[in-house]
């Protein structure tokens, strides 16, 4: 009779779930799995896959990695994976870890394969794709709530997975409507980043410790943006109301992790300042570049992959276009990667052309690279208020996009090649990782323009440096400690023996005056600022240097559980949170 009864609620459940699956719009091409065996066939072949497989792609020519004694699993939760310099981050630090023997992952709410690093596409790191049916706005509005919705919804997923093992043999269906992630066992340690809010739920739900990597606080960039809009009177305190919720939430949350991590000294200075409640001290791990990755060979093995992988014609034309560009040297280059974001100021590398153009006979062509999403507002905006910058400084521009360009993009018309040779400014959206390699190392390339100010860290620089590239930024944030001024003397030559690149002011004037001096430098003078730069990358910015500091800190808060005292402390600190944002929200639609 029981034995009929438990069947009788499994078919229950199972109908339920499945029902639940057709409302989630889930069932094309993902049928679930009925069989409790199926289920374990498949983890043990992912296990199998995950102890003994090849770096791949980056570190193709490396020695085959293995799961080494003492070593930890590590999941990285990233909200989306695409393609920037906290993407960037998180691909190089989970293999750098993944190369000293640990199982890593990273899970992730967002996942587009045409738009990642290659390390994710050809197996070389294990991605798991998390989907959530929380959009990103409301109205272009809300961004950061939806977020961190987004984010929690991700999380669920992961308890679901990470605890749901017996769920998942006996109601299959149920599981998979509740989850898109194939059952695993619980991370050693998990590794956050940007959002904090899962940090107290991973802890009390899994029970494991977590490590977080903050870019940059974002009650700080809030307020940056604020002063940047000028922000004042009624829209100012509109804005503080907004905030104050979710500034407690993120100083509450990020109080909970077990080691905090930061970018960079200027990092965490600000995160001192601005989160003075948290006794637990950031500790500085650099970013890093792979030097490997750099070489001319491998770039060049890239883009003949890359051409390889182009299953159009349109996608072959586009890669044509761009080494035309690499190779000729009719004119020389000046060079800006950011996302076409307007808090990166790229205006500035277009007055600092545009100035250089009354100082020189010779004609400087301007190429702008960098990461462009056709569902973000600021990328859209950006992109074509750099269009018409250009245009109102009678500077000829062309947009070659590196991908296929979205339908409503701002002049996305068939690019000719005499269009591209002729323009004084390049826009290059969306490039694929090995053309931007590949302009990292364009003959007639004499200088990286780093246009953002108070940037927390930033990896371009690094991209040129490790590259040869003398790079000139603005004389704020983290540039602060990745490159080495110059300091020009009377005739233009560096004084620093260890010089980099060049420290100054965000004025078009000053850097039209640098650019000019660097355009002008002789063979010895550019091949003694390459050596430097390159040394400098090898001795503080390595991937190995990344390792052996991320390596450390995982080992030393994944070796014990959460023990259940603590979890319930976690509890009275999320159920507080809860009340107080369940307050809030009731005042404000009494208010309104």
């Amino acid at each position: 009779m029981c034995r009929r009864a438990h069947r009788h609620v499994q078919l229950v459940l199972d109908r339920a779930a499945d029902l639940l699956l057709q409302r989630r719009g889930t069932h094309q091409g993902k049928q679930p799995l009925h069989d409790a065996r199926a289920w374990s066939v498949a983890a043990a072949e992912r296990d199998d896959h995950v102890i003994t497989r090849h770096r791949g792609a980056r570190g193709a020519s490396r020695a085959p990695w293995t799961m080494t004694a003492g070593a930890l699993r590590v999941a990285f939760v990233h909200p989306d994976l695409g393609i920037g310099g906290a993407e960037r981050l998180v691909v190089d630090a989970a293999l750098s870890l993944q190369e000293r023997g640990h199982d890593v992952c990273v899970i992730t709410s967002h996942y587009d394969p045409s738009h990642a690093f290659e390390p994710t596409r050809n197996g070389a790191l294990r991605v798991v794709h998390a989907q959530t049916r929380i959009p990103r706005s409301v109205l272009h509005k809300f961004h950061l709530p939806m977020a961190i919705l987004q984010q929690l919804s991700l999380v669920m997923q992961v308890v679901v997975a990470t605890r749901g093992a017996g769920l998942a043999r006996t109601y299959p269906a149920l599981y998979r409507a509740l989850t898109h992630i194939d059952p695993q066992a619980c991370p050693d340690v998990f590794v956050l980043d940007q959002l904090p809010v899962a940090i107290p739920l991973l802890k009390m739900l899994c029970g494991r410790r977590v490590v977080y990597y903050c870019h940059f606080p974002d009650k700080e960039i809030s307020a940056a943006l604020a002063r940047q809009r000028g922000d004042h009177g009624l829209r100012a305190m509109v804005r503080r109301l907004y905030r104050l919720p979710l500034d407690v939430l993120e100083e509450a949350t990020t109080k909970a992790a077990d080691r905090i991590l930061v970018n960079s000294h200027f990092t965490a200075a600000h995160f001192r300042r601005v989160f003075p409640h948290i006794v637990c001290r950031p500790r500085v791990v650099y970013p890093a570049v792979d030097e490997l990755e750099y070489t001319p060979q491998q770039v060049q093995q890239a883009l003949v992959e890359y051409e390889r992988s182009c299953h159009d014609a349109d996608a072959l034309r586009r890669c044509s276009l761009v080494q035309q560009l690499v190779q000729v040297g009719d004119r020389p280059i000046l060079l800006s990667i950011n996302r076409f974001e307007a808090k990166k100021n790229i205006v500035l590398a277009l007055h600092t052309v545009a100035h250089l153009r009354h100082t020189r006979r010779d004609r400087v062509r301007l190429v702008c690279a960098g990461g462009y999403d056709a569902r973000v507002q600021d990328n859209i905006a950006t992109l074509a208020a750099l269009q018409a910058q250009a245009t109102s400084l009678g500077l000829s521009h062309t947009t070659l996009w590196g991908r296929r360009p979205p339908c409503a993009s701002p002049l996305s018309g068939p690019i000719t090649p005499e269009q591209v040779l002729c323009a004084d400014v390049v826009l290059l959206p969306s490039l694929p990782g090995a053309l931007l390699h590949a302009l990292l190392h364009a003959p007639a390339l004499r200088a990286l323009l780093y246009t953002p100010t108070d940037e927390h860290f930033g990896i371009v620089p690094l991209e040129a440096m490790v590259c040869g590239v003398p790079v000139l930024a603005t004389d704020t944030g983290g540039p602060l400690e990745t490159v080495v001024d110059a300091e020009l003397d009377a005739r233009g030559q560096p004084q620093a023996r260890d010089a980099t690149g060049f420290l100054c002011a965000p004025n078009a004037e000053q850097w039209a005056d640098v650019c000019h001096r660097v355009l002008d430098w002789d063979d010895d003078t550019r091949a003694r600022i390459a050596s430097a730069a390159k040394q400098r990358v090898q001795t503080h910015f390595s991937v190995r240097t990344m390792g052996a500091a991320l390596d450390e800190h995982v080992r030393a808060v994944g070796a014990q559980a959460v023990p259940w005292s603590e979890r319930a402390q976690i509890f009275g600190v999320v159920l507080a949170l809860l009340l107080m944002h369940a307050v809030v929200v009731y005042v404000a639609l009494g208010w309104l």
